[in-house]
């Protein structure tokens, strides 16, 4: 019988929740907070990464977005829930060129999360119809890739090559 709380934890939150305390990888800037934007505002880019939280106790999956606040660049972040929900991969949306941030931009906010959302459909959708439509010879293909690999053999296929040495 699994705990309530242990079930709640793996799913993704329905509503991305703001962050106060957000998390930092090493050696990387750190950039002024946004503690709100505007859906209307203009947005720089948007990142979805599964990053450490700040207390070291696991990952988790942040949604950071630059704008602009005063003459520099912002990071607003929001905790989207355990990377485990997740099937899409990181991913990267541009609302204007990163290499010119004080250039043009073209997405809002709003847009920019319109786009992640649809693109996390996408990908899961195609993740889906990629799965073996024949189930049992997809299992007994497993199990010749797994013996392949036990006796480190080479792999050849239509999809993919493993080449052992």
């Amino acid at each position: 019988m699994t705990d309530e709380s242990t079930v709640r934890q793996a799913l993704p939150a329905a509503e991305p929740v703001p962050i106060e305390v957000q998390p930092h990888q090493l050696r990387h800037k750190v950039w002024p907070v946004a503690y709100t934007v505007d859906p209307n505002e203009k947005a720089l880019l948007l990142i979805e990464r599964n990053e450490n939280r700040p207390d070291y106790r696991g990952f988790r999956r942040y949604q950071s977005i630059f704008v602009a606040r005063g003459d520099r660049l912002a990071k607003y972040m929001t905790d989207m829930g355990p990377p485990e929900a997740f099937i899409a991969s990181e991913l990267d949306i541009p609302g204007g060129d990163p290499g010119n941030p004080l250039g043009e931009w073209w997405e809002t906010v709003a847009a920019l999360q319109d786009y992640a959302n649809d693109f996390r459909e996408f990908l899961a959708e195609r993740q889906y119809q990629r799965e073996v439509a024949d189930l049992i010879g997809g299992y007994h293909d497993q199990i010749d890739q797994e013996a392949r690999a036990l006796r480190n053999l080479s792999q050849f296929g239509p999809v993919y090559n493993v080449q052992r040495g």
